[in-house]
C-alpha cells in the first residue's frame, strides 16, 4: 500500500498510525512490527525518508516504545514469521533411493575440514572485519569469530538499557563487512562457508543478496560462484537478535511470545548474537563430493557419498574409498552424473579383524580417504574421520557396542565469560571439565553446536545428545512447527541429523525440551520429531525428548524409544514426589529405558551453610546425594542421569537481571572460570555401576 507521496501530511499519517499501534497494549510487539513494517514499506515506496525521520524525531518525547527502538519496531526482519527458515529451503529428498538433505537448493555439504587439500582450496576469512550496530553511523574493527556481547560496555544485568552502548542487551541488527581478494578460475565453484551465525542473518556478496538464514549457530554454506569476481570482493552480513521483553504501561518488563521462532519466549540461556564461528571461501571442482556418510553395520562399514555435477557436461568416472580398518585395500564404484545433477553412491566394505570399537574408555578413530576420478585423473578428494560405534536399546537398558551402559551425564552450554565465539581450546576445556567430574555423557541442550565440539567429543570419548530446538513450545507454536515442513524447527532438525550422523560421540537424539504436554498439539509435534529423525537416520539411534513431567498431562512416550524427562524434586518441587514419580513412569512405560535429562539446583561459589539452606554449596551437594539415594533403587530401567548443569551459564530470564548475577545462573558444578563447587565432587564419586551389578546378580 502507498500512504503518501513526499508530503508532510503523509509523514504525520505514518506517525499517527504508529502511535495508535504502540498504544494498543493488547497487541504483541512482534505483531506491531509486522503491521508497522507494512506501513513503513508502503510509505517508503514514494516518501521523503529524511522528512519522516525529522517528524518522528520531533515526537521522541511523545512516542513511548516498548523494549526496542523505532528502527527495530519497523524492521520486518525482527518479526515473528517463518520467512528466514523458508528462505533456507531445507528439505529431505530421495537421491538414488537415499534420503538426502538439501539447503539453498543444493545437497547440504560436510563441515569436517578446517584446511584445504590438493583438490580443494580454503581461504580463511576470519580476523579483522568492520562492525557497526544499526543505530550507529561509524563502523569499528573487530575480530571474527565474534559475538557483540564481548564488546566493551556490556551490562547483562541492565535490562533498562537496550541501546548500542550496552551490547549485551542490544536487540536488533548488527552489520558485519570485510573485503578480500580472489583469483577466480573458470571451471571451478566457490562456496562461502559460515560455521556459526546467530540468530538470523542476511548475506550479501558484492552487493547482491545471496541468502537469508536462521539457524542458532549451526554451520551453513552458499554457492557464490556467480557473485564472485577476480580481484577485490566484499561480503556483508546483517545479523539480527530478536527482542524477548517489552515494557508495559505500568513500567514492568513482560516476556514477548512468538510462534515461528526457535523459542516462543525468553530462553533459559543467553542468545548470543554475531558471527560466532569461522568464515571461509572454498574453491572446489565443478564435480564435487558434497557429503560422506559412514555407518558401522556389524562387521562391515557402509559408506555413502553424494556427488554433485555443476558443470555443463555429464560426468563419467569412479569413486574410491580406502581406510586402514578395511579388510583389504581400496574399494570403488562407478559414478555417472548428468550435467547439473546429483548422484548418491553406496558401498558396503568388510572390516578387518583388528577393528576396534569406539567407546569412552577407548575412543578409537579411523580415517577414510575418498577420491573421485575420471579418465585417470582425480578431480576431488576428502578425508572423513569416523569411529566404529553401535548404540541402541537392549531390553529396558541402553547398550553401547551391545553392552549395557549407564549415561552418567551433565548438561552443558558452549560459552565463556566472553560469550559463544569459542576457540577449539576453550571448547576442549569445557568438555574436559565434564571428564574431570567423572561424566561419560554430555547433554548439549536445544541447539546444534559448532562442528569442533563434536569432533573434540569424538577424540575425548564423551557421548552426546544431538539436539536443535523445540524449547518450551506451547499450543500455537507446536501446531505451526508441525504443519510447516520448512518451519525453523523442522529445518534445523533435518540439518542437525544430517550433520551429526557420522559422529560416534552422538548417541541419542533429543527432539525437544519441556514443551506444553497438556494440549492436543503435543502428540502430533513429538510424533513429527521422531519421524523427522528416522526418515534420515533410518533407525540408527534412539529418540527421546526432555518432557516437562514424567506423567502429568499426556507425555505420549509411545513415540519415544527412550523415556526422557526433567525433574527438580527438592529444588523447585517437593522432594517427596521423586520416588512415586519415577515408579509411576516405570509402570506406565514397561520395557523402555529411562533417562533423567535434567536435575539440579543452585549455589554461589563459597556460600556455605546448613544443608537445609537453599543456595549454599552444602544444600546443592546434599540434594544430589538424596536424589541418588532414591534413584539408585530403580536400577534398570533407569539408564541415565543428567545433572543440570556443568558450569554456571548466562540466562535471558529475569532472575539473572541484577547487578550481582550479571546474567549468570548459578546452577553449575563449576564456575565459568573452572572453579569447583562441592557438588562436583559428590557427582564424581557417585557409583553409577549398579546396573552391571544387578545384571551380574541376575
Amino acid at each position: 500500500m502507498t500512504i503518501c507521496r513526499k508530503s508532510p501530511e503523509g509523514a504525520w499519517v505514518l506517525v499517527s498510525a504508529c502511535m495508535k499501534l504502540m498504544k494498543n497494549r493488547l497487541m504483541a510487539t512482534r505483531e506491531r512490527m509486522g503491521l508497522m513494517a507494512s506501513l513503513w514499506s508502503g510509505f517508503c515506496r514514494g516518501a521523503n525518508i529524511s522528512l519522516v525521520e525529522s517528524v518522528i524525531g520531533s515526537m521522541a518525547g511523545v512516542l513511548v516504545f516498548s523494549s526496542v527502538s523505532l528502527a527495530q519496531e519497523l524492521d520486518p526482519d525482527l518479526g515473528d514469521h517463518a520467512g528466514f527458515s523458508h528462505a533456507m529451503r531445507v528439505e529431505t529428498t530421495l537421491v538414488d533411493g537415499l534420503p538426502t538433505v538439501f539447503q539453498y537448493g543444493e545437497v547440504r555439504p560436510d563441515f569436517e575440514a578446517l584446511t584445504g587439500n590438493e583438490y580443494r582450496e580454503r581461504l580463511d576469512l576470519g580476523g579483522e572485519w568492520e562492525f557497526r550496530f544499526e543505530s550507529e553511523d561509524k563502523a569499528r574493527l573487530i575480530q571474527v569469530p565474534h559475538n557483540w556481547e564481548a564488546m566493551s560496555g556490556s551490562k547483562f544485568w541492565d535490562q533498562n538499557d537496550d541501546s548500542s552502548s550496552n551490547p549485551a542487551r542490544y536487540n536488533g541488527a548488527g552489520w558485519y563487512r570485510r573485503s578480500f581478494s580472489c583469483a577466480k578460475t573458470d571451471g571451478r565453484r566457490y562456496r562461502l562457508e559460515f560455521r556459526g551465525v546467530r540468530e538470523r542473518a542476511r548475506v550479501w556478496v558484492n552487493g547482491q543478496e545471496v541468502a537469508l538464514h536462521e539457524g542458532l549457530g549451526a554451520p551453513f554454506s552458499l554457492d557464490v560462484t556467480e557473485q564472485l569476481v577476480s580481484g577485490e570482493n566484499e561480503v556483508k552480513l546483517k545479523v539480527l537478535r530478536l527482542p524477548h521483553y517489552q515494557r508495559t504501561e505500568e513500567g514492568r518488563w513482560e516476556e514477548m511470545s512468538s510462534v515461528h521462532t526457535p523459542y516462543p519466549k525468553a530462553p533459559d540461556y543467553w542468545p548470543y548474537a554475531g558471527v560466532t564461528g569461522s568464515v571461509a571461501l572454498w574453491d572446489e571442482s565443478e564435480v564435487t563430493m558434497r557429503k560422506i556418510q559412514v555407518r558401522p553395520l556389524g562387521e562391515t562399514l557402509q559408506v555413502r557419498a553424494w556427488v554433485s555435477n555443476q558443470g555443463e557436461k555429464p560426468f563419467v568416472g569412479g569413486l574410491g574409498v580406502a581406510s586402514s580398518v578395511f579388510a583389504e585395500g581400496e574399494f570403488a564404484d562407478a559414478v555417472t552424473i548428468a550435467a547439473g545433477g546429483t548422484s548418491a553412491v553406496q558401498l558396503v566394505v568388510p572390516l578387518g579383524e583388528d577393528a576396534i570399537a569406539w567407546s569412552p574408555e577407548s575412543p578409537e578413530l579411523y580415517q577414510l580417504q575418498v577420491r573421485l576420478a575420471s579418465q585417470g585423473e582425480v578431480v576431488d578428494g576428502c578425508e572423513v574421520r569416523f569411529g566404529l560405534r553401535e548404540f541402541g536399546v537392549l531390553g529396558e537398558q541402553l547398550a553401547l557396542n551391545k553392552q549395557p551402559v549407564f549415561l552418567k551425564g551433565v548438561a552443558a552450554y558452549s560459552e565463556t565469560e566472553n560469550g559463544a565465539a569459542l576457540t577449539r581450546e576453550e571448547n576442549r576445556a569445557i568438555l574436559q571439565r565434564a571428564l574431570d567430574a567423572g561424566a561419560n555423557f554430555v547433554r548439549l541442550p536445544v541447539r546444534q553446536r559448532s562442528p569442533m565440539v563434536y569432533q573434540l567429543a569424538d577424540e575425548m570419548g564423551l557421548m552426546l545428545t544431538g539436539e536443535w530446538g523445540g524449547f518450551w513450545y506451547k499450543e500455537q507454536a507446536m501446531g505451526a512447527q508441525t504443519e510447516d515442513l520448512q518451519s525453523v524447527y523442522q529445518s534445523m532438525g533435518r540439518v542437525a541429523v544430517w550433520d551429526l550422523m557420522n559422529r560416534p560421540s552422538v548417541v541419542l537424539w533429543c527432539t525437544s525440551n519441556e514443551c506444553h504436554q497438556f494440549c492436543p498439539e503435543y502428540e502430533p509435534f513429538v510424533k513429527m520429531g521422531n519421524e523427522l529423525v528416522h526418515e534420515l537416520d533410518e533407525g540408527l539411534l534412539p529418540v527421546t525428548w526432555a518432557a516437562w513431567h514424567p506423567h502429568k498431562g499426556q507425555p505420549h512416550f509411545e513415540w519415544a524409544d527412550v523415556i526422557g524427562f526433567n525433574e527438580y524434586r527438592g529444588a523447585m518441587d517437593p522432594f517427596e514426589e521423586l520416588r512415586p514419580d519415577v515408579a509411576q513412569v516405570s509402570r506406565e512405560n514397561p520395557g523402555k529405558p529411562i533417562v533423567i535429562m535434567e536435575n539440579g539446583s543452585w549455589s554461589r561459589l563459597g556460600r556455605r551453610g546448613p544443608k537445609g539452606r537453599k543456595g549454599t554449596e552444602d544444600w546443592q551437594a546434599d540434594l544430589l546425594r538424596r536424589q541418588w539415594d532414591v534413584l539408585k533403587d530403580f536400577s534398570s530401567p533407569l539408564s541415565g542421569y543428567t545433572f543440570w548443569i556443568l558450569q554456571d551459564y548466562r540466562s535471558r530470564k529475569n532472575y539473572t537481571g541484577n547487578r550481582r548475577s550479571n546474567g549468570w545462573s548459578r546452577m553449575g558444578m563449576y564456575t565459568p572460570q573452572g572453579e569447583v563447587k562441592m557438588v562436583r565432587d559428590v557427582f564424581r564419586d557417585l557409583d553409577f555401576s549398579y546396573q552391571q551389578k544387578v545384571e551380574e546378580g541376575d
